[in-house]
């Protein structure tokens, strides 16, 4: 879950047995109908095991650091230029929406049905949980990724997947989660794009196949950072973010030497590519190496 003052924007299996026609799991009558897409991953972009990252939400990349191969931005507040000049600089894009919670301030908010709204979430309560079975929701993602694609991000950092954690009002399922992200999955791959794994660490060996990364918040704060080195054990990366200064504290001032040994040295940090960021998520980083 990713949060940013007021201009609010938050980060497999192989398809062997999903192929085209196959109707979704879950147990939702809103579901039946919509099929699982084919994921064919062998043309889209692989990032490599600890590569450098940023992700910057709250504010433009106005002067991208060279050793930076990959920013995550909000495919909201994007322009292709942007992304173009981040090209131009032989650095990747991945492009940031929330996949599983209602925004009311977003473009297409009025766009969900009343019915696929959930209850509040607990941390932001301006959102509300989606119904991530339902065929309006899944019309809506696909036009997001729509967006990405016309505007040439490289991949896509699709939140709130983990709906089966949370009182979404819906009892949403794991099962659910896993059918939803196979779905975002095959839907980007299908448009050129790759995708990561948002937090949702339950569900990896679910989906660990398809997807191309996982970005993870705060596994050190949750002691859960083993959880993810599997992905660094098949090839991918983990991008990580700690927010060492808490929700209340956003400066440009690094941690303390201790501060940042206890978020960047713990078991398999090595395999990780973290980052201690502001939890606005700008311009300020601060890396382990």
């Amino acid at each position: 879950m990713i949060m940013i003052m007021s201009v609010h924007v938050f980060p497999l299996l192989f398809f062997s047995g999903w192929g085209r026609g196959r109707e979704l799991g879950g147990g939702s009558d809103v579901a039946q109908g919509l099929t699982i897409p084919r994921s064919t991953t062998s043309n889209i972009w692989q990032p490599r095991v600890g590569a450098p990252w940023d992700i910057v939400l709250s504010t433009s990349v106005l002067r991208p650091a060279p050793a930076t191969e990959i920013y995550d931005i909000d495919v909201w507040s994007s322009e292709p230029k942007t992304i173009d000049n981040l090209h131009k600089q032989n650095h990747k894009v991945i492009c940031y929406f929330s996949a599983g919670s209602y925004e009311p301030h977003r473009k297409d908010s009025a766009s969900f049905p009343e019915e696929a709204l959930g209850n509040p979430l607990h941390d932001w309560p301006a959102e509300r949980w989606l119904d991530v079975r339902h065929p309006q929701v899944r019309r809506i993602m696909a036009a997001r990724l729509d967006q990405a694609q016309r505007l040439g991000c490289d991949g896509v950092d699709p939140d709130n997947v983990d709906g089966y954690g949370n009182d979404t009002g819906f009892g949403l399922t794991k099962q659910d989660s896993i059918n939803y992200i196979n779905w975002l999955a095959g839907e980007a791959h299908s448009r050129g794009l790759a995708m990561g794994l948002k937090n949702a660490g339950d569900v990896i060996p679910q989906v660990l196949a398809n997807v191309q990364w996982s970005v993870n918040e705060e596994c050190v704060d949750r002691h859960e950072c083993d959880l993810y080195a599997s992905f660094a054990r098949a090839g991918k990366p983990i991008f990580h973010i700690e927010y060492p200064k808490g929700r209340d504290r956003n400066d440009n001032e690094d941690v303390d030497p201790e501060e940042k040994r206890r978020y960047c040295e713990f078991s398999n940090s090595g395999l990780f590519s973290t980052v201690l960021k502001n939890m606005i998520l700008d311009h300020w980083v601060q890396r382990c190496d």
